[in-house]
């Protein structure tokens, strides 16, 4: 991805360091393209050891079989740690016993050796999986042009040259595989991101050009929408300034396309791009504000802040799925080769390398029925989608579209645009408009989730307080202490998949940060509370029980977890992070029945060990803005 000098915000930012082109001029356009970009309990007993460990689905007889890849490749509640592998340690490679900080656009050279000397620092904190960012060999070199202002590299993974090498910085095929095997012995399963939809970016010189991508290396394997009279090297040629290639973010993608006076499409849309408010001041984040809606001139609904994929009116699925992503090489899904070559690759890294789960990129950007046909091919290995919208139904298309089975599994983009403004007053994301310090506005999403036959597996969700892509929850927050623990606690103990970005334990505040920066210290109260969240979840068998949004006020949000009347838990968080008491508003707290004929139940906070009083109105007081997670006593035995 590239790097935007003046970056609106932190998370725009982050989302050009990976799907950028290699450079541009105007900030105005490239703005709204990064836009619309922002948008896994623990293995069983059989990974214990390499001798008992199933390698695939050639283990045992078929019955075995079906048993243990049930439980292997289901990713149903089961808890991530996000590593891109040159951000994490360095162990050997090219800046072997260098422990000076880096972040940016450029490599840092972590490696896998150093991703599984840290194995037991990640299984501290109770992780069930990690995953990781792309291991396929990149372009070594920095992308950049004369005259344009962006430009980058790719060791982030995402620009891939040759999808059937791992990449040098990071180590060899035999090193990737001693960490998988490595992970696995310490329980822990191996998500891999792959990217299908494009290469790295395309251009007429070396070695930017399509004879060297590896092995989509014909100008006919790629999306050439608009090309006209153009020759392949014209319609390549730019490293800003686009289109061409024609684009897949622009109006007439993602929005509404005006025309000039003239009657030429005006893919700035008079300077508004996709927005719906006005573009705000983006010196810096200090100053950023929300905007005025545009009204008459707004691309979207006054509900968003900008139009992502599915948000907005006017969507052209045509120019979404053979648009670029500004100079990456778009695939032309289309070609039977690049279907077919792309299917046999993925099941060939899951059988070469022993994989668990596979995370997809961009997954919006590619037609529903090749998404169909990924996931059948590698089932029972499931797929964990990346799909950036606020929109609840067309997010839910990524599992279901039409009674067509999609992926098994998607990113929550949805309550994570929501969550962002209403735990940390985000004043960037797109629900910004009705989030800001409202938790109502995530309730009503994530009830609409779980109420509905939308989504055909809610244990599949990967909920999360940041990414890879997106501004640390702690630099979101501003370091406030509640506001985070509260925004860790709707993750973790919401229906679906937790997921943490590395660093975060740490409370990093720079997007991608070394994490030897940090020297993997297991004393901060962040990797204290993760590996306590996990604690709790499995004392609690969390995954197996159902979920309801039990009431939400503008800075409260309570969740029930149960399996039947009298084994429910609730979940209290609120974005209030101040001083003093507060009552949660919500239908009373039960009554708890008698444990037994001598003793009788009460309420425990699982955080503290506490006994809760409720009074006879049900509601909870809690004496500070701490989360709180209330269980029966039959549920959490004194120690």
């Amino acid at each position: 991805r590239l790097l935007i000098e003046v970056p609106i915000m932190a998370a725009i930012a982050a989302a050009s360091l990976e799907k950028g082109p290699a450079g541009t001029k105007n900030h105005g356009y490239v703005l709204v393209a990064l836009l619309t970009l922002v948008a896994l309990g623990l293995f069983s007993d059989e990974f214990s050891s390499p001798a008992t460990r199933p390698t695939g689905l050639r283990v045992g007889d078929k019955s075995r079989r079906l048993s243990e890849s049930s439980k292997r490749y289901d990713m149903s509640g089961k808890s991530a740690y996000l590593i891109m592998t040159d951000r994490f340690n360095r162990v050997g490679g090219y800046s072997a016993g260098d422990q000076e900080t880096c972040t940016g656009m450029g490599w840092c050279n972590g490696t896998f050796a150093g991703i599984q000397e840290q194995l037991p620092y990640i299984k501290g904190m109770g992780f069930d999986c990690i995953w990781l960012t792309p291991i396929v060999e990149n372009p070594a070199i920095e992308a950049k042009e004369e005259g344009c202002s962006t430009h980058g590299s790719g060791y982030h993974g995402y620009w891939a040259q040759n999808i059937y090498n791992t990449d040098p910085h990071f180590g060899t095929k035999d090193e990737f595989k001693a960490l998988v095997q490595a992970a696995h012995d310490h329980g822990l399963c191996i998500i891999l991101d792959i990217v299908t939809n494009h290469m790295s970016p395309v251009h007429p010189t070396s070695p930017w050009n399509v004879e060297l991508k590896v092995p989509f290396n014909k100008p006919e394997y790629y999306n050439q929408l608009d090309i006209g009279n153009q020759t392949w090297d014209e319609y390549t040629a730019k490293w800003c300034d686009w289109p061409s290639p024609a684009q897949n973010q622009l109006p007439g993608s993602v929005c509404k396309l005006k025309t000039n006076e003239d009657g030429r499409p005006d893919f700035t849309n008079g300077g508004n791009y996709c927005y719906n408010y006005q573009i705000p001041n983006h010196e810096g984040l200090s100053s950023v504000e929300m905007g005025t809606y545009l009204g008459d001139d707004a691309a979207g609904p006054p509900d968003v802040k900008f139009c992502l994929v599915g948000d907005c009116p006017n969507q052209n699925e045509t120019r979404i799925w053979d648009g670029w992503f500004f100079d990456l090489g778009d695939l032309n899904h289309s070609h039977p080769y690049v279907v077919e070559t792309q299917l046999e690759w993925v099941k060939w890294l899951i059988s070469e390398y022993d994989l668990d789960a596979i995370r997809l990129d961009t997954v919006p950007y590619m037609p529903w029925d090749y998404l169909a046909k990924l996931q059948e091919a590698i089932a029972p290995v499931q797929i964990i989608g990346e799909i950036t919208t606020t929109n609840v139904t067309f997010h839910a298309f990524a599992q279901k579209r039409e009674n067509v089975k999609m992926l098994e599994g998607i990113q929550n983009f949805p309550a994570y645009f929501r969550a962002t403004p209403a735990f940390c007053g985000d004043l960037g994301s797109p629900r910004t408009p009705t989030a800001i310090w409202n938790l109502t506005d995530l309730a009503a999403a994530q009830q609409e989730q779980i109420q509905s036959d939308k989504y055909t597996n809610l244990g599949t969700l990967m909920n999360f307080a940041d990414t890879q892509d997106n501004t640390p929850v702690a630099q979101l927050c501003r370091n406030h202490t509640q506001r985070i623990k509260n925004f860790l606690t709707w993750v973790f103990f919401s229906p679906g998949m937790p997921m943490m970005t590395f660093g975060t334990e740490q409370g990093n505040v720079e997007l991608r940060k070394s994490m030897w920066s940090f020297n993997w210290n297991t004393t901060t109260w962040q990797y204290q509370f993760v590996s306590q969240m996990h604690d709790i979840r499995k004392k609690l068998g969390l995954t197996s029980m159902d979920a309801e949004v039990y009431g939400s006020t503008q800075d409260t949000l309570i969740l029930r977890r149960f399996r039947n009347q009298h084994d429910e838990v609730f979940i209290f968080t609120n974005s209030l992070g101040r001083p003093g008491s507060l009552t949660y508003l919500a239908r009373p707290i039960p009554v708890l029945p008698s444990c037994s004929l001598r003793h009788k139940c009460f309420w425990v906070n699982a955080f503290t060990g506490n006994q809760i009083h409720i009074p006879q109105d049900g509601l909870l007081t809690a004496e500070n803005s701490d989360p709180i997670v209330l269980v029966p006593s039959s549920l959490w035995p004194s120690e």
